[in-house]
C-alpha cells in the first residue's frame, strides 16, 4: 500500500443563501448516482458530484474531477511503454472529499493536485444553480488576516512573489492592474513575478490602503485559485507596516490560512478511499470547528443560525 498526505483547508461560501446552497445540494445528492446531470464541463474537465452522505447538520461529499486530456503512457522499470488507452467518453479521475456545515456555510475541503479547487466548486456551484452572479470561496485565515491588514494607519510595504501559469492572464475577478501586470509579464514570456511597494522614507508615509488591499486581495484570490499541495503557485505576500502605538508588525498572509493535515493508505479499490478521505475530513471539521466559528465575522454566526431556522 502506498502512503498519502493531503491538507484539508476551510472557506467560507459567501453568497450560499442566494444560490440556494441547502436545496441545491439535495436535489444533486437525490439524482441517481450515474446520473449525467450531476456533471458540469470546466475548461475541457468534468467536474461531478460522486457521492455524499446528509445529515441534520451537514453535508459530506466527494468531488469528482474526470480530466479528458490524453492519459498518456504506463511503464515498467525495465522502460517498456505502453499506451494508455481510454474509451471516447472516459477521462482519469481524481476525487477531493469536502464537508459542508449548514449553519454557518463553512467548508472542509481536500486539497488534492488533481481534485476539484476552490475556484472549480464555485464555477460547479454557479453553473448547476444557473446563478447570474460570482459564488465566492474564500479561505478561513487566522485573525491576522486582511482585516488587521485594513486598520493598519501606517502601511510600509507589500512584498508578493508568484509563479506564472499559462491561464493567469485570462483571470477575471482581479483588479485591472494586477491582471494588466500578469498579462504584460506572459507577454515577456516570464517565468514569474514580484512585486515589492514600498512608502517614501517621511515619517508617517504609508502606501495608498485601498491600492495595497485591493491588490492583496487579488493575490489571495490566485494563490486560492491555483495553489495546491504540490504547486504553490503564489509563494509570498508579505505586508509590513506599523499600527495605532507605533509599532511595527508584519503580516505573512499565506501562512495564516487555517488547515489540516490527513494522512491515509491509498489502495486500488475507489469505496475504500472514500471511507477513508470522508472520515479525515469529518473529523477534520469536528476538531477545528469551534475555532472557525470563533474567526467569523461578528453577528454572523447568529445571522446564519437564523437563516437555517
Amino acid at each position: 500500500m502506498i502512503h498519502k498526505t493531503a491538507k484539508i483547508d476551510f472557506f467560507r461560501i459567501e453568497n450560499a443563501d442566494a444560490i440556494g446552497l441547502d436545496s441545491l445540494l439535495r436535489k444533486l445528492h437525490q439524482l441517481p448516482p450515474d446520473s449525467q446531470k450531476r456533471n458540469i464541463e470546466i475548461n475541457d474537465d468534468w467536474v461531478r458530484l460522486a457521492r455524499g452522505e446528509w445529515s441534520d447538520d451537514g453535508y459530506l461529499g466527494d468531488l469528482m474531477r474526470i480530466s479528458m486530456a490524453p492519459a498518456g503512457f504506463r511503464a515498467t522499470l525495465s522502460g517498456k511503454i505502453t499506451a494508455v488507452n481510454l474509451d471516447q467518453d472516459e477521462g482519469m479521475a481524481d476525487c477531493s472529499a469536502f464537508y459542508l456545515d449548514f449553519e454557518t456555510r463553512l467548508l472542509a475541503l481536500q486539497r488534492n493536485a488533481k481534485g476539484v479547487s476552490a475556484r472549480q466548486l464555485a464555477s460547479y456551484l454557479k453553473q448547476v444553480a444557473d446563478f447570474d452572479g460570482e459564488v465566492e470561496i474564500t479561505p478561513v485565515l487566522h485573525p491576522t488576516d486582511l482585516m488587521k491588514v485594513s486598520v493598519l494607519p501606517v502601511i510600509r510595504k507589500v512584498h508578493i512573489v508568484a509563479n506564472l501559469v499559462d491561464v493567469m492572464p485570462t483571470l477575471e475577478n482581479i483588479d485591472e492592474n494586477t491582471l494588466r501586470l500578469i498579462q504584460n509579464a506572459a507577454q515577456a514570456e516570464s517565468g514569474g513575478i514580484e512585486i515589492v511597494m514600498k512608502s517614501p522614507r517621511e515619517k508617517g508615509a504609508t502606501l495608498n490602503q485601498a491600492v495595497v488591499l485591493e491588490t492583496l486581495e487579488s493575490w489571495l484570490r490566485i494563490h486560492r485559485d491555483f495553489s495546491d499541495e504540490e504547486n504553490e503557485i503564489v509563494k509570498k505576500i508579505v505586508v509590513s507596516g506599523k499600527d495605532e502605538a507605533g509599532v511595527t508588525v508584519e503580516f505573512d498572509l499565506l501562512k495564516d490560512r487555517i488547515y489540516t493535515v490527513m494522512s491515509y493508505q491509498w489502495v486500488p479499490n475507489d469505496h475504500e478511499l472514500w471511507k477513508s478521505r470522508s472520515k479525515h475530513v469529518q473529523t477534520a471539521w469536528d476538531l477545528h470547528k469551534g475555532q472557525l466559528k470563533q474567526l467569523l465575522p461578528a453577528g454572523e454566526e447568529d445571522e446564519e443560525t437564523e437563516t437555517g431556522a
